[in-house]
């Protein structure tokens, strides 16, 4: 038990140390060799503490209690009179240490005292923090956790601690003061030190990571409030134990410092609670949610407008809503292991046991259990190693699914490659009858002007040499009937021209529009032009012309003629416009000669004349309709100039071309075409 003077400030001077062991002594301490034990460890709690009246120096009577540590002096009796937790007082230890002990280095882990404190050993001022005073004016809290050596060689260590605090609602010693062997101690110390920076540590990487998460994938908010409840609490670990905080930012303000550590405990639970809402929606209330959210957050308002001393008076208040958010956050987990959701059990399971840690610091502060402080610490641990599992197996799974659905989809593309395939095919079917028929058309409409504007261009002569004629007959200009028969025979003429050209124009705009239907039956070369070429013997003999026919080729010479598809009637029409040009350009006593040259795969015919030829001028444009130079061979008649424009169609829709290939003023023509053929 440790003696306590309620409203004094003692100095170590002013204790008449004496020789035998008093009601404040603690014979060996429990020390030993290889652990550390804390002062009064055996005792009770201040509910039995004792009173009594001793003579302190200078010959005053003090009202001396003894107190249990640890234990804040909130409700201890002094004078018949329970204190609160604003005041000063000094605690005092007397510990007798055994031969072995005297010779060894001693030390006490001091833990964080509400809120000012002096240390003495001995007699020497060996630790303090912020400054002890008898009012709040004169006192200045600190929270400093400190290590202090004992003096070696002493038969006993006399322990003497001035407490103020006017700045908590609880006052006094409430953690352990640690005395035993300097290595043990130190130790002891270094490795909480350490775990407190592992922790941290832990939850900064945690933190961090999940919102990396979430900023890869924003819709999956729970790695958002998972990461900041990390956060949250990494910071709330900065204040507690060793306080880091103050390590690394030496004479951080005491009032911020406990206005952090209550508000970080106020936000973690709203975050939290909002972590498993978004896990499990289904299992959770949205009105439960917003009530929490809204409940902490005013309070956290609270706690920056209120001093310390009131807030942390208001401790319960917190301690409710957090003891309340753990019983919802249970339920929905439990209900979400009822209904198998993912995660379930795991999550049950790390939140029994974060929910037991904290409730038992929770008890702790309030000094309802002995048992040990910030286990709540353990229990993070816990959760955030089964949070780290349970996400380990949820990409653990989507990557099992995007495997499988990567085989399905490449099984599925392959099926949908094969029908756009397919799909294709017949689109591109309708794309090429598409453009047959728009070329079919295109053709038919440029026919139709070609026609329209031909019968406009052509047909205007002769109608205005038919008119003038009549009109001379109407007005009696022709005197005789000899003359009147002349020109009637010319209207007659003329109107025979009109036909024959309407006739040709309208088979022109036919052929060009792909319209005409050819009876195409297979011949073989050697049949084919010999039907042609004996249809015009007469004529050339009448003509008084040398008609001749060759045939050559490599098929003909091995007597295997090629085989040709034809209309022969539209082919007589192109081979009765080239011999009946020839015929009229030809004079008296000169040749024709056609040449059949069979290759196998093509039929090549050749007209060759010995006229006047065709001048190089009108070269460019024999094959133009209503070309009627003179000198042209377009017409049979030498009039309209439709006929190798005629002929120019039929071959080509026979898949075969013609051409002039020789002429020269003077010395005759060869117009060719030819024909594709196969071989027999």
């Amino acid at each position: 038990m440790w003696e306590f003077y309620w409203k004094e400030l003692r100095d170590p001077d002013q204790f008449a140390v004496k020789s035998g062991t008093s009601p404040g002594t603690s014979p060996g301490a429990g020390l030993d060799s290889s652990a550390d034990s804390r002062a009064g460890s055996s005792a009770d709690s201040h509910a039995g503490s004792s009173t009594d009246s001793s003579p302190s120096e200078g010959g005053e009577r003090s009202s001396l209690t003894h107190v249990a540590v640890p234990g804040s002096w909130n409700g201890t009796v002094v004078g018949g009179r329970s204190i609160e937790g604003e005041g000063y007082a000094t605690y005092r230890l007397r510990v007798l240490l055994p031969e072995p002990e005297q010779a060894q280095e001693l030390a006490l882990d001091i833990p964080t005292i509400n809120t000012a404190y002096r240390l003495w050993i001995n007699g020497r001022m060996t630790a303090a923090a912020g400054q002890v005073g008898t009012n709040a004016e004169t006192s200045r809290p600190e929270f400093v956790p400190q290590l202090t050596i004992a003096d070696r060689f002493a038969s006993e260590l006399d322990i003497v601690v001035q407490i103020s605090n006017y700045d908590h609602q609880k006052g006094g010693i409430r953690q352990p003061i640690k005395l035993g062997l300097f290595q043990s101690v130190s130790r002891e110390k270094e490795l909480s030190a350490g775990f407190d920076t592992l922790l941290i540590g832990s939850l900064l990487i945690m933190g961090l990571y999940h919102l990396g998460l979430f900023a890869v994938r924003t819709k999956e908010l729970s790695t958002l409030y998972f990461g900041i409840f990390c956060l949250l609490f990494s910071l709330r670990m900065m204040l507690l134990g060793e306080i880091v905080m103050t390590k690394l930012f030496p004479g951080f303000s005491w009032e911020l410092e406990l206005v952090l550590e209550y508000m970080t405990a106020a936000l973690s639970l709203p975050v939290f609670i909002l972590f498993f809402a978004n896990l499990y929606p289904s299992e959770s209330s949205r009105t439960v949610n917003m009530v929490f959210c809204v409940a902490l957050l005013a309070y956290s308002g609270v706690l920056l407008a209120l001093p310390p001393f009131l807030f942390t008076s208001a401790l319960w208040v917190l301690q409710l809503l957090v003891v309340l958010g753990i019983c919802y956050i249970l339920s929905t987990v439990t209900l979400a292991f009822i209904r198998r959701r993912e995660g379930g059990s795991l999550l049950l399971f790390s939140c029994f046991i974060l929910a037991a840690a904290i409730i038992n610091d929770m008890m702790y502060a309030h000094e309802w259990v002995k048992t040990t402080e910030r286990m709540s610490a353990f229990g993070l641990l816990v959760f955030i190693f089964s949070q780290s599992l349970l996400l380990s197996m949820k990409l653990s799974r989507a990557y099992v699914n995007e495997e499988k659905l990567s085989a399905a989809l490449t099984e599925m593309n392959s099926g949908l490659y094969e029908k756009i395939k397919e799909r294709t095919g017949d689109l591109e079917q309708a794309y090429e009858a598409l453009v047959l028929t728009n070329g079919e058309l295109s053709r038919m409409v440029t026919s139709r002007s070609h026609l329209i504007s031909n019968i406009s261009h052509d047909l205007g002569t002769p109608l205005t040499t038919i008119q003038g004629y009549l009109e001379a007959i109407l007005d009696g200009l022709v005197d005789t009937e000899e003359q009147r028969e002349r020109y009637l025979r010319i209207i007659h003429s003329k109107v025979i021209g009109m036909d024959r050209l309407i006739e040709d124009l309208f088979q022109l705009s036919q052929l060009e529009a792909r319209q005409v239907e050819f009876k195409k039956q297979p011949l073989t070369t050697e049949r084919l032009i010999e039907r042609l070429y004996q249809r015009y013997e007469l004529d050339a003999r009448n003509a008084d012309i040398h008609y001749t026919l060759s045939i050559r080729g490599e098929a003909a010479q091995a007597g295997t003629f090629s085989t040709v598809n034809v209309d022969v009637e539209r082919l007589h029409q192109v081979f009765g416009n080239l011999v009946a040009n020839a015929i009229k350009f030809t004079p008296s006593g000169g040749m024709i000669q056609v040449d059949m040259i069979d290759n196998g795969a093509e039929m090549k015919v050749r007209v060759l004349d010995t006229g006047e030829g065709i001048g190089e001028d009108d070269l460019p444009y024999v094959f133009d309709r209503f070309y009627t130079s003179n000198k042209s061979r377009n017409s049979v008649t030498g009039g309209k100039g439709l006929g190798l424009s005629i002929a120019r169609e039929i071959v080509e829709v026979h898949g075969g071309r013609i051409w002039i290939e020789h002429t020269a003023k003077g010395q005759g023509t060869i117009i060719c075409f030819s024909l594709p053929a196969e071989k027999a």
